[in-house]
């Protein structure tokens, strides 16, 4: 594999105001279909080409924790929404019942709920890529630009943060998070590198 060169400039990070339902209604709109490919990745990408690994691990609550409207938390129809430059693309993630109740109650992933895994690979052309992050159904979304360097294999990481976990909250409870409150925001690293917002 050849080295990796990648640069992340500092986008805004919209999680949990009201500009964020704008910003996933972009995420969801397609303005072009020739950027990205979805790809096996067995083949090394060609001149002017690179490839983008996109990976996420989250947990969720249960399918059907809460019976009053749509809830697609838990199920096959939960996915992961990248737009890359006006293409969207939308992940479908592999989703397991996971029981983690004997973890510490100050790890947010402690407890039973549902995982789910988004593993997809990407061939777009090699520069800049301006793109949008999203997971609809938790109407959050981020805005970040890539620069990926002809024929290199890159990661793109997402990671999710989770609400404080009011059972945990009060006086000597350390204010804890807990992914039952659900997800409060995502964090992005590229080729191994924690992204920070400035």
């Amino acid at each position: 594999m050849k080295s990796i060169t990648a640069v992340l400039l500092v986008g805004t990070v919209l999680a949990g105001c009201a500009g964020n339902g704008e910003l996933v209604k972009r995420a969801e709109s397609p303005l072009r279909g020739d950027v990205g490919t979805v790809i096996s990745p067995a083949v090394p990408p060609e001149k002017n080409f690179a490839d983008l690994t996109i990976r996420a691990s989250l947990k969720t609550h249960l399918a059907g924790a809460f019976p009053m409207g749509e809830d697609s938390h838990g199920t096959a129809n939960y996915q992961l929404l990248v737009n890359m430059d006006g293409q969207p693309l939308k992940f479908s993630g592999n989703c397991v019942t996971e029981d983690t109740s004997f973890l510490s109650n100050r790890n947010p992933e402690a407890g039973l709920g549902t995982r789910c895994r988004f593993n997809s690979h990407v061939r777009l052309k090699a520069g800049s890529h301006r793109i949008i992050v999203a997971l609809p159904y938790d109407h959050l979304a981020l805005e970040r630009e890539i620069t990926l360097e002809d024929r290199t294999d890159n990661t793109l990481e997402v990671t999710p943060t989770y609400y404080p976990d009011r059972r945990q909250n009060g006086p000597g409870k350390g204010g804890s998070a807990s992914f039952k409150e659900g997800i409060s925001g995502l964090e992005l690293s590229l080729n191994g590198k924690i992204i920070q917002v400035e």
